[in-house]
């Protein structure tokens, strides 16, 4: 006796194969957005952007790395709390060299804080922009920053060790910020 034949009959999605199917090609594109995105390496631009919260990840020591090599003379921030003691110094003390400005998105998304950045570009005469953030939010953000920063823009990863559950969390919620992501339109 033998398998019963499927010819001419669909099967539907959500049963048999389909699932399996959908949830590795879930993760195999999970993998090249969120864990090994396509990352820039920009040997100047008109300002650093700091993604919120820029203490994780190591996202502050990227972007002051960048500062301190000369890559641009302005470093913008994104404070989502008041506990990034880092950013939080940087935003209070005059710095030598360098400029900073320091901001609350509004709303407290990574597309309030693309708005915010269009809004300084034009305000300062700002042409090309480099943002740091965490690899696992680098496609999203080029997606969402794509749509408002008219001139070259430059996505850095702030590489530092993030857990397995992170990165299981991370996979969630990104492809959930992509969902919302694609539904809207603009900047």
């Amino acid at each position: 006796m033998g398998w019963p034949s499927t010819r001419g009959k669909r099967i539907p999605l959500g049963t048999g194969i389909g699932a399996p199917v959908l949830v590795v090609a879930w993760l195999i594109v999970g993998y090249l957005v969120i864990v090994d995105p396509t990352v820039n390496h920009p040997e100047h631009a008109d300002v650093v952007v700091v993604l919120g919260p820029p203490d994780n990840n190591g996202r502050m020591d990227t972007a002051l790395d960048l500062i301190h090599r000369h890559v641009a003379s302005n470093l913008v921030i994104s404070v989502t709390s008041e506990r990034q003691r880092q950013a939080k110094h940087l935003c209070n003390e005059p710095q030598d060299g360098f400029t900073v400005t320091c901001f609350r998105p509004n709303p407290a998304t990574t597309r309030g804080e693309a708005e915010h950045i269009r809004d300084l570009a034009r305000q300062h005469g700002w042409h090309s922009v480099i943002v740091v953030t965490s690899t696992y939010h680098v496609s999203r953000a080029r997606m969402i920053f794509d749509r408002c920063i008219d001139g070259p823009l430059y996505l850095v990863a702030a590489r530092r060790d993030i857990s397995f559950l992170n990165w299981g969390y991370q996979y969630l919620y990104q492809t959930g910020g992509y969902v919302r992501a694609f539904l809207q339109s603009g900047c």
